[in-house]
């Protein structure tokens, strides 16, 4: 699977998404909020990195983070695996606590600082968890307000002379709250940058001497049907939410395993993309593709509603048909086989749900 290109020079500008291993959070406590802002001073002091917002949600979090000695990587390597051996050692769990591949987008001071730090500030409003984003513990936003609180590690002077000031900042930030802007995702070139010419021209240079088809996103741009495409189309046909596709119950709703399956061929999202989107890892989407091309063999109902959604989203994005999954031992005679129930049988109707 392609690996996302990962942009870094001097005084690079950075925000940083990393999630949680599914069914595990991030964050359960204050305490470990604070423990996690608090490492914030040491890697100022270690690698000279200058942190310009964050907001810590329960399953994830975004950092707006400045690399003058262009090493993001150690930065989030010392931030990533601290926390998560103290996490750890608290929860009396081991292995992982995040996925293994961040997100890392470069972006132009002007506009988009300033833009990265209200959307970052709004999100615990948008998603029910605080009222007033100005109160809320996990997020740097007092630190920007008309009075800012003092955030060690954190430094909201280069917000703060972009905005206008304390005072045009807390404008901003109710002004954005009052008619959200659209999610600054969707103007990401190329899965790295937010930016105009001059950034994208930097991003290429950092190509030499790599193969381009080995990095995701830069094979072409994005074509054909987005994931809310594929999401809306499948939520139609089934009279499922788009909200129950994307958190359901993965092992018994066969629906949300069409729209992995679709999600997959239709779009350009790597597997990890689309996982992250469903709130699963990698390789649940690619069995969940496996078992949905198994049953298209198996079942002529599910033939024809994968067919009929296929025709409705266009060309898929290529023409690689998903590996049958290995076949599976003979029964033992009086044995229940495990897991026999999740999908329906061949009988030549649907049950999506």
């Amino acid at each position: 699977m392609a690996r996302p290109l990962r942009v870094d020079f001097p005084g690079a500008l950075h925000v940083v998404t990393a999630r949680a291993v599914p069914r595990q959070k991030l964050f359960r406590s204050e305490e470990e909020v604070d423990d996690f802002a608090g490492r914030l001073p040491g890697l100022v002091e270690a690698f000279g990195a200058r942190f310009h917002g964050y907001c810590l949600l329960p399953n994830h979090y975004h950092l707006l983070v400045e690399t003058p000695g262009a090493n993001l990587a150690r930065v989030l390597h010392r931030l990533n695996a601290g926390y998560t051996a103290t996490a750890n050692a608290r929860r009396s769990r081991k292995g992982s606590l995040l996925q293994s591949r961040y997100r890392a987008v470069v972006f132009d001071e002007d506009p988009w600082l300033v833009r990265l730090s209200l959307y970052l500030h709004l999100n615990p409003v948008r998603k029910g968890l605080a009222a007033d984003p100005w109160v809320y513990r996990g997020s740097s936003a007092r630190a920007f307000g008309p009075t800012p609180e003092a955030i060690p590690g954190l430094d909201p002077t280069r917000v703060h002379r972009l905005a206008g000031g304390p005072a045009a900042y807390a404008e901003l930030l109710e002004a954005a709250r009052a008619a959200p802007p659209s999610a600054p995702w969707k103007e990401v070139w190329r899965q790295v940058a937010l930016g105009g010419e001059a950034l994208r021209q930097r991003v290429l240079a950092s190509l030499e001497g790599r193969d381009p088809r080995e990095i995701a996103g830069f094979v072409r741009e994005r074509q054909g049907p987005s994931l809310e495409d594929v999401v809306r189309r499948v939520a139609e046909s089934t009279g499922l939410a788009p909200e129950e596709l994307l958190r359901g119950k993965f092992q018994r709703v066969l629906a949300r395993k069409v729209a992995l399956y679709l999600a997959r061929r239709f779009t350009e999202l790597t597997l990890r993309e689309i996982g992250d989107a469903f709130g699963v890892d990698y390789t649940t989407v690619h069995m969940a593709a496996r078992r949905v091309e198994a049953l298209r063999r198996e079942d002529p109902a599910v033939e024809e509603f994968v067919a009929g959604l296929e025709g409705e989203l266009g060309a898929p994005r290529a023409p690689e048909p998903v590996a049958p999954p290995p076949a599976e031992p003979a029964p033992v005679p009086g044995a229940k086989r495990r897991g026999a129930s999740r999908d329906p049988k061949p009988t030549g109707q649907l049950t999506l749900f």
